[in-house]
């Protein structure tokens, strides 16, 4: 019985990282229409909604990670940690970082605007939304340390001090800009997100009524969506590291977080879950390419801005996973033919 709900309760998370790779794929779409100088009032308004609505995605991916990472005392161990996270996170990460950044120089050379720009996005981590595998970098860097911490006080201090950092991180964000994505602030940030992520899923048997947050998590985002009427319907927010800690955003993600948690699924999604982290780095090439298309051979469409955002939205998931499904392959044959991880380990417990 005990491994049918740890399996269950994978699921559920499984179910929410696919989500919030729609919910960030949709943001990066919808908010490249919002930019067009031909949408409407109503138009406008209708992305800024759906800009609210997928705000959920980047703090629910951080939460999962806290919530599977900090349970899991092995990653104590600093070698063991870094070693395992860079062969997982880091290796693809430098390989698309390269080939993307080999695609910007074509098309700045083709552009004429230089080669220079694409090499700075990169370094200050905003290159193709990029961001956020920066500031991820520098959570891994401090989970061995956050679990040695945690195994030294008691479980309430832990709880509570979570929940005071993120609220620390709240009035940060809302109050700071950075040049950087990797800026140790925008980390420090989002820690509060991790930790309160691993709480929540070490404490979720004790949470009743699961389902409620669901409906919790709507009256948050009507109330942001109220609240951006009063103040003014010309806003559209769109930085990256200030309004994922908009207070109401940050009770609608982990209302759903919760909510996710008490949902039963007996399908395994831990496959197609496996592949969001290449569609994450591949998809921002992707929408981009399809919006310039679209524009091009099929301009009627971009006459209805709902239509297309979903067709974008759709095409570029779709192209993205199968990306994934691609690299996923390839990679697995280079494991195998030439024992890539056997020797990556090898290379590891010798240095130990």
């Amino acid at each position: 019985m005990g491994n049918q709900i740890i399996k269950s309760r994978q699921s559920n998370f499984d179910l929410l990282r696919i989500i919030s790779t729609f919910a960030v794929v949709l943001i990066h779409v919808n908010a490249n229409v919002a930019d067009s100088n031909n949408i409407s009032f109503v138009e406008f308004n209708f992305c800024s909604l759906i800009n609210i609505i997928t705000r959920f995605s980047v703090p629910c991916f951080v939460m999962l990670s806290g919530a599977f990472i900090l349970s899991n005392e092995r990653n104590a161990d600093y070698k063991h940690f870094y070693a395992k996270s860079f062969y997982k996170i880091g290796i693809p990460l430098i390989i698309f970082s390269f080939l993307m950044l080999i695609i910007s120089e074509v098309s700045a050379v083709l552009k004429g605007t230089g080669f220079i720009e694409p090499i700075l996005s990169l370094l200050k981590g905003n290159f193709n939304n990029y961001w956020f595998m920066f500031m991820l970098a520098g959570l891994y860097f401090l989970v061995p340390i956050i679990i040695r911490i945690k195994n030294t006080i008691s479980k309430k201090c832990y709880t509570i001090g979570s929940f005071v950092w993120l609220l620390v991180a709240m009035i940060s964000q809302l109050t700071s800009t950075y040049s950087v994505a990797w800026s140790f602030g925008i980390i420090f940030s989002f820690v509060g997100y991790f930790l309160v992520g691993n709480v929540i899923y070490e404490n979720m048997s004790r949470i009743k009524f699961k389902g409620l947050y669901f409906i919790f998590a709507i009256v948050s985002y009507a109330l942001l969506f109220l609240y951006r009427g009063i103040t003014g319907f010309s806003k559209f927010s769109i930085d990256a590291y200030s309004n994922w800690f908009s207070p109401l955003i940050i009770i609608a993600s982990i209302c759903l977080f919760i909510a996710f948690g008490g949902i039963k699924i007996k399908t395994n999604l831990g496959k197609l879950s496996g592949y969001t982290y290449v569609i994450y780095l591949l998809h921002t090439k992707v929408y981009i390419v399809l919006l310039k298309l679209l524009e091009k051979f099929i301009p009627s469409v971009t006459g209805n801005y709902i239509v297309y955002i979903a067709i974008v939205t759709i095409l570029a998931l779709i192209i993205s996973c199968v990306g994934a499904m691609v690299y996923d392959f390839l990679w697995s044959l280079l494991e195998k033919k030439f024992k890539l991880k056997e020797k990556y380990n090898n290379w590891v417990n010798k240095s130990k």
